[in-house]
């Protein structure tokens, strides 16, 4: 007998990950709203301005030395060791306050000194609200991963939802460099709300504690972690940086329109990222190859084939935002290589968690870090040897992507025991169901070619998926029907 429409809804809203995913799609339906509106009332300059802005937030924001990533490591695996946990929380703790007060102090030294860092950006007048970002960043980043090792959803939702909200008001209220203040202002009332609801709903004692044995255990771990987090994300991060620096505030803000873009698409999908991952370290850690095969399987297939769809789609619909924001039509082929760059990741989605799972962070590190070197290196030559465009610069982060993922896939199998011949670790990470249209799409923006061409590079992907995109209802109805979904 056919479910009826009152049982479906019954389960879906009586399943936390269905209205989690939920609640994230509609925050990141304003944040897209919000990037669109900030890029036209900004303007290109001062939309640069902003962007110097968060890239540094984002800088200060991955500087925790992996005590973060580490937490959230160690909890996950030994979830059930009451009192272990709340003394490693409470080590973190101590850790990122002495960590926060190293920070205030480099800001404070460049001000003293006048060290003219970020001059070009008038940086020096936000930078003491940045502090506070940052510092309220950091002990939000280590809260929430209590709270997601937990299963506590809720106030995870309210600190992602938080901010795009009071971008909006902001948004609505102010223009040109008031909005500027109002969007800064807007950070840092955000962090603030959630750090205060994260302490008085934490579900674990908070207590800053000096454990030595502790603080060895998470900074050896985190050092490693923290190596490949940092060098990971730093990578597209040191790409804006070259940009902001080697080129105008206009053009920085026309990359900083494209990057924002491209990174809604993939937002949804993250959501489900972010969930899942605890419980995938808890598994790996526990699972025999046999086991962790078959999982990794499953869930990279639905996970990466849905991301280049979504990427796929976004490329042929952008030329309709331009229709609407002709002032950023400069910034068309950066959206499209951005898009064409930042999937590539995705292609290594679960062998990274299997690999800290299993205690291999510090080769993971290595990687990483080989990696920002390569896209810091590729990047440098583009710019000062070949003089391309800004638009061209992201091709660093994309050789850059490709080789990290494909060194990733390789040492995920060789620890599986599978295949590692170059071909076997190129169809798993490369299959060419995923490249060819890739390959494709990413011909037609070299060459530029008119907009409608990016429906071939689709329908051959929707031709060579189409097994693949049947699959993934099976995945929809059981976190639809199963509310303990994110148990795995």
């Amino acid at each position: 007998m056919m479910p009826n429409f009152k049982d479906i809804l019954t389960k879906v809203l009586k399943n936390k990950v269905i209205l989690f995913i939920f609640s994230r799609y509609g925050t990141y339906v304003i944040h897209f709203v919000n990037s669109l509106f900030i890029a036209v009332y900004l303007g290109p300059y001062y939309l640069g301005v902003w962007g110097f802005i968060t890239l540094v937030i984002s800088y200060l924001n991955h500087l925790n030395f992996g005590v973060v990533h580490s937490v959230t490591a160690i909890i996950s695996i030994h979830k059930d060791k009451e009192v272990y946990v709340q003394k490693v929380i409470g080590t973190a703790i101590s850790i990122l306050i002495s960590l926060s007060i190293i920070v205030a102090l480099c800001f404070a030294v460049n001000e003293v000194f006048n060290l003219n860092f970020g001059n070009k950006y008038y940086f020096s007048t936000y930078a003491p609200i940045v502090v506070f970002i940052a510092v309220l960043a950091h002990f939000n980043n280590l809260l929430s991963a209590i709270f997601r090792v937990y299963g506590r959803l809720f106030e995870i939702a309210f600190q992602q939802t938080m901010l795009p909200l009071l971008l909006l008001c902001a948004i609505i209220f102010f223009r040109k460099d008031q909005l500027l203040w109002a969007l800064v202002g807007a950070n840092f009332l955000a962090f603030l709300a959630a750090f205060v609801l994260y302490v008085i709903k934490c579900p674990v004692k908070l207590k800053p504690i000096f454990n030595y044995d502790l603080f060895k255990t998470i900074q050896v771990k985190g050092w490693h972690l923290f190596i490949y987090n940092t060098s990971f994300f730093f990578i597209v991060i040191s790409t804006r940086s070259f940009v902001s620096g080697f080129y105008s505030v206009e053009e920085f803000g026309y990359f900083t329109f494209a990057f924002t873009l491209a990174n809604v698409m993939l937002l949804l999908l993250q959501a489900f990222s972010y969930l899942i991952t605890p419980k995938l370290l808890n598994r790996f850690a526990s699972g025999n190859n046999s086991q962790n095969s078959i999982m990794l399987e499953q869930l990279r297939d639905a996970y990466v084939t849905t991301s280049h769809l979504l990427i796929h789609m976004a490329i042929l619909i952008f030329p309709l935002f331009i229709v609407f924001f002709p002032q950023y039509d400069v910034a068309s082929e950066a959206f499209k290589l951005i898009a064409l760059a930042i999937v590539l990741y995705t292609n290594s989605f679960g062998y990274s968690g299997l690999l800290i799972a299993k205690g291999h962070e510090k080769p993971l590190g290595q990687v990483a870090f080989l990696a920002l070197a390569i896209n810091v290196i590729v990047a440098f030559i583009l710019i000062k040897f070949f003089e391309v465009p800004f638009t061209l610069v992201i091709i660093s982060t994309m050789v850059s992507y490709f080789i990290y993922v494909f060194i990733l896939g390789f040492m995920g199998r060789k620890m599986l025991k599978l295949n590692t011949s170059f071909l076997a670790v190129l169809n798993d990470i490369y299959p060419l169901r995923l490249l060819l249209p890739y390959v494709l799409s990413l011909v037609f923006v070299l060459f530029v070619v008119p907009n409608y061409f990016f429906i071939g590079p689709l329908v051959l992907f929707l031709i060579f998926n189409f097994k693949v995109i049947l699959k993934l209802k099976t995945i929809v109805k059981a976190i639809i029907s199963n509310p303990n979904f994110i148990n795995i």
